[in-house]
């Protein structure tokens, strides 16, 4: 059996069985994701299940909803979308007005025009046309808040510099409806997509990808940046080693800290010194919670517990942590069973929700 670990935790014991609370206010936020293939999902989930446990672990209570509902996967446990794949930003509009009366979302988060922009389909009013998406969405929920991400990037150089060309054009269709009072916001999704992050097709996203667009995703409903931290840049000790995959953010993780001689340590930068949010993603297949001891900067050991959805289905745990300016380091050692990690996710508690 596998057994890997990839990136870092740092979850202080009272951290363990809790999410990090955000504020006292628990009313579930309603968000639906709206779009073609990328929201359906290029991979089960898409990037819906990494936002999933990000929101919830961190003591959002949120509910993903749309008339699409997926049998998988396993570790993610709301699965209702508004995601068709192949559909152009007409057809995304056609519907928009009765899932908005049907669903009543609070947010919704749109990724249209990707195949507009693969037919070549009348690109020069592709911007007129997302705008009369919003405000037909808007007509229904006058408060909805509409992020509104870019096309990502494709291989071929035509059609790339297309979506390119359609991407410059929705700041300032978002500028437009935000001038006019509503809560619309532009999110750049595709610069922090490379070429590595696409399927051999050259337009869908692989794991990877769908897993950086989710970190994306969390960034602007939380108002935050966030920076990615992979577990295969590791310092290992004794069995633990990192490992390649494709079932996994930049295709690496960490593992096998099977024993007392083994751990993991990772370096984590941070601008200034103060209290960070922080995910750690973690797959399990032992069947039971497993746990390692974390130190961060040698101090005291604490327990990281991981759920076990199987290998390689992640999930996303948030934990605040305190740490030095400049480098800091996160010592993972085992404790019961095994478990894997993909990566650490950095960031600071957002003041608004949504922001």
């Amino acid at each position: 059996m596998r057994r890997f670990l990839a990136g870092l935790l740092l979850l202080p014991a009272l951290f363990v069985s809790a999410p990090v609370s955000t504020s006292t206010a628990q009313t579930t936020t309603k968000i639906m994701p709206l779009g073609s293939s990328t929201t359906a999902g290029s991979i089960p989930g898409a990037y819906r299940t990494d936002l999933y446990w990000m929101l919830t672990s961190e003591g959002h209570p949120v509910d993903f909803v749309g008339s699409v509902t997926d049998s998988t996967p396993v570790n993610l446990p709301d699965r209702d979308h508004e995601g068709h794949g192949g559909w152009v930003i007409d057809q995304l509009t056609a519907i928009a007005a009765d899932r908005m009366t049907t669903y009543q979302p609070d947010v919704v988060l749109l990724h249209a025009g990707a195949n507009d922009v693969l037919q070549n389909l009348n690109l020069a009013t592709a911007p007129a046309r997302l705008e009369k998406l919003i405000r037909t969405m808007l007509a229904v929920r006058p408060d909805l808040a509409v992020y509104v991400a870019t096309v990502g990037p494709m291989t071929d150089a035509a059609t790339n510099a297309r979506a390119a060309a359609f991407n410059n054009q929705i700041p300032f269709v978002v500028a437009k409806l935000a001038r006019e009072g509503a809560m619309v916001r532009f999110v750049d999704t595709r610069s922090a997509l490379p070429p590595s992050d696409l399927m051999a097709d050259g337009i869908h996203l692989t794991h990877s990808g769908n897993s950086k667009l989710a970190a994306q995703w969390y960034a602007a409903l939380e108002g935050a940046p966030i920076t990615r931290f992979e577990a295969e840049t590791a310092a290992f000790t004794g069995k633990a080693h990192s490992a390649t995959t494709q079932v996994a953010s930049s295709n690496g993780k960490a593992g096998w800290i099977d024993d007392l001689s083994s751990s993991a340590t990772v370096t984590v930068n941070a601008p200034y010194a103060g209290t960070f949010r922080v995910f750690v993603r973690s797959g399990n297949g032992s069947g039971t919670t497993c746990t390692h001891t974390l130190s961060v900067n040698g101090g005291t050991g604490r327990v990281v517990e991981y759920p076990s959805y199987g290998w390689e289905n992640w999930t996303q745990q948030a934990l605040d942590v305190p740490l030095n300016a400049g480098a800091n380091t996160f010592k993972f050692t085992y404790r019961t069973c095994f478990a894997e990690i993909d990566d650490l996710d950095v960031t600071v508690p957002g003041t608004n929700w949504p922001a």
